[in-house]
């Protein structure tokens, strides 16, 4: 049975995941980063005989799971997810077929992806590219929500959440812009010293097939490696692994998510 995580027991929990953290990047990133102290942010553990099965955590409505030696107990995961009622809820690519054969298609749909990691820096002419300030956070947000990904949130809820990453040092937009318009955004949604994940590529359909996802993503990754961070992503779609293969970014395992 599940239970929430307590102070003193986070070595516990750092010490489970260990060096398979690509395999639940953003538990493990959101997990060191704010540890217990994020009022938007709840961690449960399951543990049998003192031995831990299954560790969850929910990040505003979004749920991570990660079970290391694939051992956790469904009913218990699923009951978690009856009370926290997730919009979308993110695993290694075993658990989320197994999850998904259980609750059933009406309640959510399974897509499957990768977790890649960047070998190399792109050397690509960026000087079109800004960092975002507070101002474009609304305008990024919406550009979000537009594209595929828009199903996972409401404005107001991004918006904070970008703002939130924003003043933690644990997230940043890079941005294109035409006419004072944002036509181009690549960003993290999580970030320590030594590891980043890269997120939100999405460029204005208008403008799509001139390189620009290319040029955004090429100027974020090789700062965030010359502060000598790891870089990650998740992709979901073959549309965007040529992208991601081009600028050097090799497969690391296989994930899913039920939204």
């Amino acid at each position: 049975m599940f239970k929430r995580v307590e102070i003193g027991e986070e070595s516990l929990v750092k010490d489970y995941i260990g060096s398979e953290y690509d395999k639940c990047l953003y538990l493990y990133l959101d997990f060191i980063k704010y540890g217990l102290s994020n009022e938007n942010l709840k961690f449960w553990l399951d543990a049998d005989n003192n031995e831990i099965k299954c560790v969850v955590l929910k990040y505003y409505s979004g749920i991570h799971i990660f079970s290391k030696n694939k051992d956790c107990n469904y009913n218990d995961i699923i009951k978690l997810i009856g009370q926290e009622t997730p919009s979308v809820i993110c695993a290694e690519k075993y658990l989320i077929e197994e999850l998904s054969t259980k609750l059933g298609e009406s309640e959510y749909k399974a897509e499957y992806g990768w977790v890649r990691v960047l070998s190399k820096q792109y050397p690509c002419e960026n000087s079109m590219v800004k960092k975002a300030e507070e101002k474009d956070f609304e305008e990024i947000s919406n550009l979000i929500i537009n594209d595929h990904m828009g199903e996972f949130y409401e404005l107001d809820e991004l918006v904070a959440q970008i703002k939130e990453r924003e003043d933690d040092n644990y997230g940043r937009n890079y941005i294109i812009k035409d006419d004072g318009k944002i036509i181009s955004n690549a960003s993290t949604t999580a970030e320590i010293d030594e590891i980043a994940v890269l997120s939100n590529v999405i460029t204005n359909p208008s403008y799509r097939g001139k390189g620009l996802a290319t040029i955004v993503c090429s100027k974020l990754c090789n700062d965030l490696i010359d502060e000598g961070k790891k870089v990650y992503l998740i992709n979901y779609t073959e549309e965007s692994t040529g992208l991601y293969d081009k600028l050097g970014f090799e497969i690391s395992c296989e994930i899913g998510k039920l939204y």
